[in-house]
């Protein structure tokens, strides 16, 4: 077995990857733009290892996932969350090697394989999108979830961060779960939430891509206005006016031309509330009677869903 002291995390380090989707695809490029040695790649799908490596030039794809833990110092864990553990545990790790699976949700602790060889472990989860394999733009800018009780590999981490132009924070195992839940919110269900404000516009015969072609602009500005001007002070419309009549007659309307949407419509009014009271100009007489009305109609809903 290796020595630990033999393997040197820096800036040299070897670096392979386990799975070549759209995350670490991305990943992998913006490694090799930084100046770090990507020099292998294994994935379930050989197609995908191979346009995986062109893409990063230096980088063998390779049949077997073994062969990249061999090869590579430091190797970065990219399937699906839920493969995490049992490919980790299959693969024989070396003494002072680092592994680092980029899930948001998963702990560290589902590289206790790796751990047990002598590995050392850790997460490091860019919080970004990656709509497709080529996004490795998209992540200068953005921030990186990094955990590690391993104080070498965690300060290693977070250095690749920096080159990354991320901004690393470290993360607890017990708080990946919650924390992912956040990215999700933030993220994919924004974008559903769009496509749900879309299709309420298909009771006025528009079409989804026509009515999303609309709003983008507006998601958009909302957007730049929460990292402009910070929260309470972007969110705009009549629940944060204290404008009870047109609150009334959204849940009228909602209820009686898209009654599948009016839920979420009035349920995400119901626990923005908080948000909403935090801005002056909100009297506390418009609040409660906000959210009564809303409360009522969360309550109709409920008795609809049951009968």
């Amino acid at each position: 077995m290796t020595n630990e002291n033999v393997i040197t995390l820096d800036a040299n380090t070897s670096i392979g990857f386990i799975g070549a989707g759209r995350l670490g695809t991305s990943v992998a490029v913006a490694l090799h733009r930084a100046g770090y040695r990507v020099v292998a790649v294994s994935s379930r799908s050989a197609e995908s290892a191979e346009s995986f490596a062109e893409r990063v030039p230096g980088c063998a794809p390779l049949s077997g996932l073994q062969d990249v833990a061999d090869i590579a110092d430091a190797v970065f864990v990219t399937t699906p969350d839920g493969e995490i553990e049992p490919v980790v545990s299959g693969i024989s790790w070396r003494e002072g090697q680092a592994v680092v699976h980029c899930s948001g949700a998963r702990p560290v602790s589902d590289l206790a394989a790796a751990n047990k060889a002598g590995a050392r472990i850790g997460g490091m989860h860019p919080l970004q999108t990656f709509p497709t394999p080529d996004s490795a733009d998209l992540i200068p800018g953005a921030s990186a979830a990094v955990g590690s009780d391993d104080p070498i590999l965690l300060d290693w981490l977070q250095k690749v961060a920096y080159v990354l132009e991320t901004k690393p924070f470290t993360i607890k195992d017990e708080h990946r779960a919650v924390y992912h839940a956040s990215a999700v919110m933030a993220c994919g269900l924004v974008a559903s939430l769009m496509g749900l404000a879309a299709e309420i516009w298909a009771e006025m015969g528009i079409s989804r891509a026509d009515a999303l072609t609309a709003l983008r602009p507006l998601t958009a500005a909302t957007v730049e206005a929460v990292g402009r001007e910070g929260l309470p002070e972007a969110i705009t419309g009549p629940a944060v006016r204290g404008d009870v009549e047109t609150i009334r007659m959204h849940l009228e309307s909602m209820q009686s031309l898209a009654p599948n949407l009016s839920h979420a419509y009035t349920a995400l009014n119901y626990d923005s509330m908080s948000l909403f009271e935090e801005r002056d100009g909100l009297s506390d007489e418009a609040a409660l009677e906000i959210k009564n009305l809303l409360r009522q109609s969360l309550e109709k809903h409920a008795t609809e869903r049951q009968s």
